[in-house]
């Protein structure tokens, strides 16, 4: 913690800020400092070394960082969100190298967090301010040497491997195992027959769980896209809803809809996308040190539940009991 609280004091060395206090808010992707200047303005320090062992290393390139950095610009100045604006170092760079490590500095948002989405009302923040974020990316021209991660079912062929060494290991029943694998290749095979069009594909968020967005007054507000990238835009809500009531689903949708046009298929589609995030995420779960502690358990609800429903072509998205029940 003195290496990185240093490495923070050095890169804070680099922007136009004078610096009152800074406290260590937590690690995943990244190294994480709230800073709060002498006119009380609240920033967020990242210090971009990852948690995971199973973290590739092209998240925290400088092409990508700056990319995501670019997003995030984009988002401030082309929508009614609000969202982090990324900080500019003296040299009105993105991206702050210390000592080889890359750093980035953003605007701090005030809001709430919850653990879980209690309300129809909030499911429905949620549904709009997803929304809005895919409206954005639907209207934004991406350009030259922009560089973030592609969701494209590679990574839950990765994750489908790594599931069966745990089966073979015994970490994981190979029941379980064998279903997920089986529900991870019919998501592949329908992600297959997908257009990667603007109206499908383009900038998602990729993380939106009740982690990575806020509560202000009436506003929903997403924070932390460290995980953003090229993807489908089904796949955002398919994650959020893992961690959505079904009776609040409906409700999340219809907000949803309102600011950027669902498929004709799409329940049938977010089925699949929970099933895709699900196993997509599992890459970086499994590389976290006490991942063993509490993954099978994890696994062993969904497999007994929506991964069952999904193999067996039934339909879940608003009727199954959720894993966390």
């Amino acid at each position: 913690m003195n290496t990185m609280l240093a490495l923070a004091e050095a890169a804070l060395q680099q922007y136009r800020i004078e610096v009152a206090s800074i406290h260590f808010v937590g690690q995943s992707a990244s190294q994480v400092f709230k800073i709060v200047d002498t006119r009380n303005n609240s920033y967020s320090l990242r210090i971009h070394a990852a948690k995971s062992e199973t973290m590739d290393s092209d998240w925290t390139s400088p092409e990508t960082l700056r990319s995501e950095m670019i997003w995030l610009e984009a988002l401030s100045a082309g929508t009614d969100l609000t969202a982090p604006v990324p900080c500019r170092n003296h040299h009105s760079e993105l991206v702050t190298d210390v000592d080889g490590m890359k750093c980035t500095l953003i605007k701090w948002l005030e809001g709430e967090q919850q653990q879980f989405i209690t309300t129809v009302e909030d499911a429905g923040r949620i549904g709009e301010m997803i929304g809005k974020l895919h409206q954005r990316a639907f209207s934004w021209t991406v350009p030259e040497q922009f560089t973030r991660p592609v969701y494209d079912g590679k990574r839950i062929g990765q994750a489908l491997d790594k599931l069966h060494h745990w089966g073979k290991a015994g970490i994981i029943e190979r029941e379980n195992a064998e279903l997920l694998t089986v529900a991870g290749q019919l998501v592949m095979n329908m992600m297959n027959t997908l257009d990667t069009t603007p109206n499908y594909w383009g900038i998602i968020h990729a993380d939106l769980i009740p982690s990575n967005f806020i509560f202000y007054n009436q506003e929903c507000r997403p924070i932390d896209f460290g995980a953003c990238g090229f993807g489908y835009f089904l796949f955002d809500l398919g994650w959020t809803f893992s961690y959505i009531h079904p009776a609040y689903r409906e409700q999340l949708l219809k907000s949803y809809s309102g600011h950027f046009m669902l498929p004709p298929n799409h329940i049938e589609l977010l089925e699949g996308f929970f099933v895709a995030a699900q196993l997509e995420t599992m890459n970086f779960w499994i590389g976290l040190p006490d991942a063993k502690d509490w993954l099978p358990e994890h696994i062993q609800r969904l497999a007994s539940r929506e991964f069952k429903h999904y193999v067996n072509k039934e339909q879940f998205l608003f009727t199954c009991t959720p894993y966390w029940e």
